[in-house]
């Protein structure tokens, strides 16, 4: 599933990938990658939607979901084709795992300081 809604800011774009029963989304806005998986909280008959960012250590196949979120990831970054994005994450482990997906992004640089990451346009020379 696609959003796309155009501000006074900018774009704000939405990728949404099923995997193994939940929605997990990447989000642009602001030069801004956000990733995190939708999930639901119930008690006493009423629904609260939640965004979750941390890494449970449970998540059935991880890898299969690194390449399907890498790919969405991907192609916002083209759509957009900004000169710098950023994200961050919330643990060490996440931070590992997306410096290699930092890696496969083509035309952009990526330093990275602690949780964050600053991706940069190359330059052509």
């Amino acid at each position: 599933m696609k959003l796309r809604v155009h501000t006074k800011t900018g774009a704000y774009l939405k990728e949404t990938i099923y995997h193994e029963g939940y929605n997990y989304v990447v989000e642009y806005g602001n030069n801004t990658l956000i990733m995190y998986k939708e999930d639901t909280d119930e008690w006493m008959g009423d629904i609260e939607y939640l965004k979750v960012f941390t890494v449970e250590g449970n998540t059935p196949k991880p890898l299969t979901l690194y390449r399907k979120l890498s790919k969405a990831a991907n192609k916002l970054i083209a759509q957009v084709r900004s000169e710098w994005f950023m994200f961050n994450v919330t643990d060490q482990k996440r931070a590992d795992i997306y410096e290699r997906f930092t890696k496969s992004i083509k035309g952009y640089s990526c330093q990275r300081a602690d949780k964050y990451f600053y991706l940069y346009k190359d330059q052509a020379a």
